[in-house]
Parts: C-alpha cells; structure tokens; sequence
C-alpha cells in the first residue's frame, strides 16, 4: 500500500468517511494530544517544546509514542494526521485524562 493510500485509508482497505482515515486518537495521552496538535503547525521541536513548558527530548518522546501509536511511519505523517484530523483530535482533548 502506498504512503498516500495509508495516509486516506488509515492503513484500512477503505476510509469510514470517503477519504479521511480512521484514526484511535482515545490511545494517546492528553500531552500527546496537546504534541499532534501543535505539530500541524510544521514547527521545530524546540519551539513546540517552548510552546508546551517542556524539553526538546520530551517533545521527540512524546513525537515517537504518537507515530508508534497512531501506525504512522514518521513526524510529517504525523503532522499530516493532525491537520487533517484537527478536530476530532481537539474532540479527544479533555477526554484522555477520564480514559
């Protein structure tokens, strides 16, 4: 399967809405949403860790879990994911501290 296809199909033979993949955003923590969110934004990882109140090497650990746990092969991905999906991503915030 093609990165592009991965990237609309979630990995999946087919997307449940004609196209946007279905993503499991309830298995990231609330800082890691917090990281996806701000990773839309194309910025460094120092900036995002300035922007968060954080160390750089968090923002990479917190960057690893959400590739690892979102099945994507790298941060673009990632980034991609979070622009497409801002807001069921922003729908899952607040929530992942009552999970």
């Amino acid at each position: 399967m093609m990165a592009d296809e991965r990237m609309r199909t979630g990995g999946r033979a087919g997307a449940a809405d004609g196209g946007r993949p279905e993503m499991d955003f309830a298995t990231l923590t609330e800082r890691e949403l917090e990281v996806l969110v701000l990773l839309a934004s194309g910025e460094q990882n120092r900036w995002l860790a300035r922007r968060l109140g954080i160390t750089e090497r968090t923002v990479r650990a917190h960057t690893t879990s959400i590739v690892r746990k979102l099945n994507l092969k790298s941060r673009f991905e990632a980034a991609i994911v979070s622009y497409l999906h801002a807001e069921d991503i922003r729908g899952h915030q607040g929530a992942a501290s009552v999970i």
